[in-house]
C-alpha cells in the first residue's frame, strides 16, 4: 500500500468517526420543540385578560358609537 493510500485511508477513517460522533452527541428534540418554543414566547409577551376587560369597561356608551375616524 502506497503512502498516500494509507494517509487517505487514515484520513477517511477519521473523518467517518467524527461524523459519527457528531451525530450521537446531538441533543435530540421533537418536531414540535420549535414551535412549542414560539407558541411560549408569545405567551410571554401577551397582555392579559384582565387588561382587556377594564379597558372595556372604562369606555361609555358615547364612546363605543365613535368610529376610529372620527
Amino acid at each position: 500500500m502506497s503512502p498516500l493510500a494509507f494517509l487517505g485511508l487514515a484520513a477517511a477513517i477519521t473523518l467517518l468517526g467524527m461524523l459519527c460522533l457528531a451525530i450521537s452527541g446531538r441533543k435530540k428534540t421533537p418536531w414540535e420543540s420549535s414551535i412549542d418554543s414560539f407558541r411560549k414566547h408569545l405567551d410571554a409577551i401577551a397582555p392579559d385578560d384582565d387588561v382587556e376587560d377594564t379597558k372595556h369597561e372604562r369606555l361609555t356608551d358615547r364612546d363605543r358609537r365613535r368610529s376610529a375616524g372620527t
